[in-house]
């Protein structure tokens, strides 16, 4: 192995970045222009970056506008109560953030469970092209936030309603 492949072969990698060359993507640059943010997502022209996303280092997802199929809210697609998930996979091909999805969150509301229409109302989820698992997250507004991601994706997407 040549020196040049030794260095390249070790060098760290941070949380927003893949260890293949081919799948490397900058996202130092990705908050140009903040459309939306919360705790769990931020909307931007580049993409949607999903906070909270890999288990278990809590580390973002950044997905660009041109790999992005759909955004739609769990209600939009029906997503059933066995597809949900605090953090990760549950029966189905959804990989969801770390959010209060299912549990209410203790510190403002108190130990219980979420209905499944409060659930369905406040996730979404991300159909990424050639990808089989689609990237859901839990959103603290998500009428403000579905509203600029229609914007972007009629932008991006012109053949979208």
């Amino acid at each position: 192995m040549a020196s040049s492949e030794i260095e390249t072969a070790v060098q760290p990698t941070g949380p927003n970045q893949a260890t293949n060359s081919s799948d490397m993507q900058d996202t130092s640059s990705v908050e140009s222009t903040v459309l939306y943010e919360d705790k769990y997502l931020l909307v931007t022209p580049k993409g949607i970056t999903i906070h909270r996303y890999y288990f278990p280092f809590f580390s973002d997802k950044f997905v660009p506008w041109d790999k992005v199929e759909y955004v739609k809210t769990a209600q939009e697609l029906g997503v059933k109560w066995y597809e949900i998930k605090e953090w990760g996979m549950a029966i189905g091909d959804i990989w969801w953030n770390c959010g209060w999805r299912l549990i209410k969150n203790p510190f403002s509301d108190g130990w219980g469970l979420n209905n499944m229409e409060y659930i369905n109302r406040t996730n979404i989820v991300i159909k990424v092209k050639d990808s089989t698992t689609r990237p859901g997250s839990y959103v603290e507004n998500p009428d403000m936030a579905m509203t600029e991601i229609k914007k972007i994706m009629q932008q991006h997407h012109s053949h979208i309603e």
